[in-house]
């Protein structure tokens, strides 16, 4: 050695050692590295403590209420983890001398003994053992004063029992005993009470055997309960471990000290780097490709036994890291320990996060048209108020900008009611309503419009109509709808018809309203596109518009509890006709039978329909 160590300090770290390969020989195989290490590093605080001794035995003594290394108190027993403990009660182990030379395969073999059912000197004995001692024979601190008696090879310790009845006479029996270990003392405790020596035998073998049958059954009770929570962890283990690998299938193993020693070609080909690039660097080198996030605990070293840090250290673009979070939720049993996860692709969380800004931002952008537009059409109305009764250019052109005004409030609640449906905040308060009522509102709401195009609107009432079960505004606007779609087909002289009628027979739950034109139809193989997003069709012709207008109609219509058909052929005219539930008391339901869309099947429906 080049220079000269402490023996304690030695000693110290060989016993933390010890320690860890004690309790890693249970949870692991002899070949995994982890006891491989720990098999190593005694090895070499063996050979450095034999030097440091000048080549002595180096022994382990456990003395009552502490741990002797070669003679000198080192630890109290209250210290010592438990795993060295049981090795010495279960085997009644009074010193663990380790010779000169003692090897990591002996110290393996000493750490295995401890699952022997049977003498660990026969264990030592089949497997060749010959540098670690396991001696029975109590080790006795004796006064200064008092010559060192050599333990006793025959009966009880023949030696301790008289130096006991030596000083038993002078009456100091618990100053006779202090020093001494357990079987010792009850050996002069034994020859106080009989100078037989066959019943000082007799005595010590009963009390030997009750002592060890107790012992035992608080060790088992002990290692029961450890085995129980040793099982609890491994089963956490195992579970996080099986969640984490069904995860993904690249697998890249590293050190303790983060740096890639294996990768498999699936995380090869995630990388786009092989192996033999990346071998030797830092886990943490790969947040510098692009689109991925590397995530490590700070601490990755194994066989601590301080408490490990739950901190993480998370490298990458900050923006992707949210993403792929926020695309992954844990899923914890009641205990609260994680037994699965569950995650949606990176690119649809993405999709769903550009999905909100869109929704945001058309909800933001309306709201925001809405306001200056109805001041405008404010001042417009009152300057054609204040304007002549005569035709004039100027009075032309005020009423167009009026029309104008109206078309563009029209796109906008549009695109506004889209949004809220898309988001499912579309929101029907459902009540009795009157069906003549709410037919002759949405007449009245288009009139200016079939006048100024040269439309004939004509409302059709039947006798005796039921009320319906629905929320007035949303059904005005679906009838508003209807007739600004048939006003947009029907040329100049044509003419729309709105009726209303109860239902009969069979259909005698639905009040049916029908806004018939005489416009120029639609093609058969063209019907069931009009109410899909972003589609006009007329006779095969495309008009202006958004083409959300039908979409939203229909959903209005189902989303109440209604229906919606058409009947059309090009040259003649459509008819589209709208059944909405009669009232029967519906607004003696709950809540939510109120409002459909409150229910999953009504909102997976509307996701169907509109391409979710």
């Amino acid at each position: 050695m080049t220079e000269t160590q402490d023996p304690k300090l030695l000693w110290f770290n060989f016993l933390k050692v010890f320690t860890r390969a004690l309790v890693q020989i249970n949870l692991y195989k002899p070949d995994h590295p982890q006891v491989k290490q720990a098999l190593i590093e005694g090895e070499a605080l063996l050979a450095q403590i034999s030097e440091t001794l000048g080549g002595r035995d180096f022994s382990l003594t456990l003395d009552n209420d502490k741990l002797l290394v070669n003679s000198t108190p080192l630890l109290a027993s209250d210290k010592l983890p438990n795993s060295l403990k049981n090795l010495f009660t279960k085997f009644r182990i009074q010193t663990i001398t380790f010779a000169k030379g003692a090897s990591g395969n002996d110290l393996l073999a000493l750490c295995q003994v401890q699952a022997f059912k049977g003498e660990a000197r026969s264990f030592f004995k089949e497997r060749g053992i010959e540098k670690i001692s396991l001696n029975e024979v109590v080790y006795a601190k004796v006064d200064a004063a008092q010559p060192q008696a050599a333990p006793a090879s025959g009966g009880q310790g023949s030696a301790p029992s008289a130096a006991a009845g030596a000083q038993a006479s002078t009456g100091k029996v618990a100053d006779t005993i202090s020093g001494l270990g357990l079987e010792t003392a009850l050996s002069a405790v034994v020859s106080l009470a009989t100078s037989d020596a066959a019943e000082q035998r007799r005595i010590m073998e009963l009390l030997t055997a009750k002592f060890k049958e107790e012992m035992v059954a608080e060790v088992d009770k002990a290692v029961e309960g450890a085995h129980r929570e040793k099982k609890i962890v491994e089963n956490d283990m195992v579970r996080a471990e099986s969640v984490m690998t069904s995860m993904a299938d690249g697998v890249v193993v590293v050190d303790r000290n983060g740096t890639i020693i294996m990768m498999n070609p699936q995380a090869e080909a995630m990388s786009g780097r092989p192996l033999a690039e990346l071998s030797g660097k830092k886990i943490v080198d790969l947040s510098q490709l692009e689109n991925q996030v590397v995530s490590l605990a700070k601490e990755i070293k194994s066989g601590n036994t301080a408490d490990i840090s739950n901190e993480i250290s998370k490298t990458g673009s900050a923006e992707l890291a949210e993403t792929v979070k926020k695309a992954t939720t844990i899923i914890q049993n009641e205990d609260g320990k994680i037994v699965g996860s569950m995650s949606i692709p990176t690119d649809a969380a993405k999709l769903k996060q550009v999905e909100q800004l869109q929704q945001e931002f058309i909800a933001n952008m309306t709201h925001e048209l809405r306001s200056p537009l109805t001041a405008i059409k404010a001042a417009l109305e009152i300057l054609s108020r204040d304007t002549s009764t005569e035709e004039t250019p100027g009075q032309g052109i005020l009423n167009t900008a009026i029309r104008n005004t109206e078309r563009l409030n029209s796109i906008i609640t549009d695109i506004l009611d889209f949004s809220k449906l898309q988001s499912g905040k579309l929101i029907f308060h459902k009540e009795s309503t009157s069906a003549e009522e709410a037919a002759r509102e949405a007449a009245d709401s288009m009139k200016a419009w079939t006048t100024s195009k040269g439309v004939n609107l004509t409302v059709k009432i039947g006798q005796g109509m039921p009320f319906i079960y629905a929320d007035r505004r949303r059904t005005v606007q679906v009838l508003i709808n209807l007739i600004s779609n048939s006003i947009k087909f029907t040329p100049q002289g044509g003419s729309i018809e709105l009726s209303a009628e109860a239902g009969r027979d069979a259909q005698s739950g639905f009040v049916f309203f029908s806004v018939k034109d005489t416009g120029c139809g639609i093609k058969k193989e063209d019907q069931g596109k009009i109410f899909e997003k972003f589609v006009q069709v007329a006779s095969g012709e495309k008009v202006g518009g958004t083409g959300l207008g039908l979409s939203i109609t229909k959903a209005m219509v189902i989303m109440q509890g209604g229906r919606l058909t058409l009947e059309s052929e090009p040259g003649r005219g459509s008819t589209f006709r709208v059944g909405m539930p009669v009232y029967r008391g519906q607004a003696e339901q709950s809540v939510f039978e109120q409002v459909p869309e409150l229910k999953p099947e009504e909102k997976s429906w509307w996701k169907k329909l509109m391409g979710k």
